[in-house]
């Protein structure tokens, strides 16, 4: 089975300084303490002159569109989330998104290859007995800003047109 690193295309006009009136606080995005968080929340964004809204952002957390969010619950019902409105103040310009829990899974394999200090990975390799049930997730102790997405998820995605994001694939043994 292929899977498929998801990122934020490099290069958009995304915006910046999401969550900094702090709504959201980023230490309650684990499934167990998560029902502490309205079900809406507001969140200031600033947006860069002609901006672009992506349907994924990774920072400070996984934010989805609605396309994107969707399609998530196609493959994982059960996938829990709390809608999100971003707002930039100075244009007015609000975007809705949604803010998933989305489950991060050690799946390292022994053929990964680590840099001279031993934490940055220089060549992902996944164990897909690990990760086969998992149609989107995150790489526990993986630094890296992305969601990997199974070939089935990745083509739904691609079949209702995802914008500002690439896909890559990712080796597994």
């Amino acid at each position: 089975m292929k899977f498929f690193l998801i990122e934020v295309e490099e290069g958009n006009r995304i915006p910046y300084g999401v969550n900094r009136n702090r709504a959201i606080d980023i230490r309650l995005l684990t499934s167990e303490s998560f029902h502490k968080l309205p079900m809406w929340n507001l969140i200031e964004m600033q947006l860069p002159w002609e901006p672009f809204l992506p349907d994924l952002l990774l920072m400070p957390c996984v934010l989805l569109s609605k396309c994107f969010m969707e399609t998530a619950l196609m493959y994982q019902p059960d996938l829990l989330y709390k809608g999100v409105k971003l707002w930039d103040q100075k244009s007015g310009i609000n975007a809705t998104y949604f803010l998933p829990v989305i489950e991060e899974v050690e799946c390292f394999s022994d053929q990964c290859r680590f840099g001279n200090m031993g934490n940055r990975v220089t060549e992902l390799v996944l164990e897909e007995e690990k990760i086969r049930s998992f149609p989107l997730f995150r790489i526990k102790g993986y630094d890296r800003k992305c969601l990997v997405g199974r070939l089935d998820f990745v083509e739904s995605l691609l079949m209702r047109g995802v914008k500002g994001v690439t896909m890559t694939e990712v080796k597994t043994e």
